[in-house]
């Protein structure tokens, strides 16, 4: 049976989670199961009474061009490994997918243990993690945070820091700051601030246990170089009509408006597989679905996976040159999702 836990029930699956995540150190799975949960939603399977599989949902106020929205983060998905390779992963994912379309979230995003696990279901890498190095320079120090600067303030720096550069983030707030916090705790992590001179330029973490790693760093381009980054994130687009509300016109684009006729195929979300008249302007879009069959050779067709990956701004998928005027439809600029847990 397949089911979401009641709040009361979310702490059954802790056993599954240590089983599954043995690397996880116990200050970790304390920290997740005491704040995380407190607002997530776990889907199970059950057989007999006993949790055999499951994925969690945990919800994150996502910033779009300039929209909110909120956005699933899945978290969480393991089997026991005497159930393994019987379908329930599948069960679950085609679920929630299910589940989020019907709430209209316009994507749903991951950091998979396993790329392969998650692209025969259309989630594609939208985010590699940046690893910054900072810049040190005659008037650079690195101060302790405690007691420096409130959660808010901190919250309204990392917001304006994420603007000037990306159009698709996690929002900060209060509660962010202060979860991040407990997050970083749990690994024994600090938090410095970064100064030039008596400026206040950014700030950075490190944590772990067992070994000590960046955990982010914020500053200008100035004061940092990148060192490496690799995939980290992978996303699919859940709710196709709300997703492109904030797909525009290119400002280059030489029409104020068009509409356009696009076929798309999903396997796994029929509401989203078919025909669709697409009205675009340089403010936004709006898509009305005409049919779920796509005639052969009459239409440009694209498939979510493919869509994912334009849209994010990641990859052009050949399919994008047979879209009329395809190449002056705007992807999103920038796409920041360091999120861990």
């Amino acid at each position: 049976m397949i089911r979401y836990l009641e709040e009361q029930e979310k702490g059954r699956c802790r056993e599954l989670w240590e089983e599954a995540f043995p690397d996880d150190t116990k200050p970790f799975g304390d920290y997740y199961f005491k704040e995380k949960m407190k607002d997530n939603h776990v889907l199970v399977c059950e057989e007999e009474g006993r949790i055999v599989s499951m994925l969690h949902r945990n919800p994150y106020r996502i910033y779009m061009r300039g929209t909110e929205c909120v956005c699933d983060y899945i978290v969480g998905v393991s089997t026991a490994v005497s159930e393994r390779h019987k379908g329930h992963m599948r069960n679950l994912i085609l679920s929630v997918l299910r589940d989020m379309q019907e709430e209209r979230m316009p994507f749903t995003f991951l950091m998979p243990a396993r790329e392969s696990l998650y692209l025969p279901y259309d989630f594609r890498f939208i985010f590699n993690q940046p690893r910054w190095v900072l810049r040190y320079g005659a008037d650079i120090r690195r101060e302790p945070c405690a007691g420096k600067l409130l959660a808010a303030d901190l919250a309204e720096w990392q917001n304006a820091w994420l603007k000037r550069q990306y159009e698709v983030f996690a929002i900060r707030d209060e509660a962010y700051i202060n979860r991040m916090q407990k997050e970083l705790e749990s690994e024994d992590g600090i938090i410095r601030l970064i100064y030039d001179g008596d400026w206040f330029v950014g700030m950075e973490s490190e944590w772990g246990l067992k070994e000590r790693e960046q955990r982010y760093l914020y500053t200008g381009e100035r004061y940092r170089t990148l060192a490496s980054e690799k995939p980290a994130i992978m996303a699919r687009i859940v709710c196709l009509p709300e997703f492109l509300k904030q797909i525009r016109l290119s400002e280059d684009c030489r029409e104020d408006e068009m509409t356009l006729e696009i076929g798309v195929s999903d396997l796994f979300v029929p509401q989203n597989q078919g025909v669709w008249k697409w009205h675009l302007t340089k403010e936004g879009s709006e898509a009305v679905q005409e049919s779920r069959f796509i005639a052969r050779g009459k239409t440009a067709v694209i498939s979510i996976a493919e869509m994912t990956q334009w849209l994010f701004g990641c990859q052009i998928p050949v399919a994008v040159a047979e879209i009329p005027y395809g190449t002056e439809i705007e992807p999103f600029r920038g796409v920041f999702l360091d999120e861990v847990v």
